[in-house]
């Protein structure tokens, strides 16, 4: 059973923070897994918005091109789909992968 999108953004977090990035060392367990799990759902939130907005571009862009007919709900949920999947790339990219870019140019 593939992972959800909210655990496959908690791991990832997970494993950034963990691994790349650090947290505080006198952080205790309670505060790590606070952080990650605070981090984890403003970044799965962030892509829920960035999904809906790629997708209703998408849709509007697709039923402009049509002629301005109502698309198919198998063609709208196919675009959500895709939108979804596009938002998480994009969101966990700026929000996630840029950190550790960022965090190396500091050394």
């Amino acid at each position: 059973m593939p992972l959800s999108v909210n655990q496959q953004i908690l791991d990832a977090v997970s494993t950034v923070y963990s691994t790349e990035l650090g947290l505080p060392e006198d952080w205790t367990d309670h505060q790590r897994a606070d952080f990650i799990a605070a981090e984890a759902d403003k970044i799965a939130w962030m892509v829920r918005a960035e999904a809906s907005t790629i997708g209703d571009r998408l849709i509007a862009e697709l039923g402009r091109r049509s002629g301005g007919t109502i698309l198919r709900l198998e063609v709208r949920t196919e675009l959500m789909a895709a939108a979804r999947v596009q938002a998480f790339d994009s969101v966990l990219s700026t929000e996630l992968y840029e950190l550790i870019a960022d965090d190396t140019c500091d050394l």
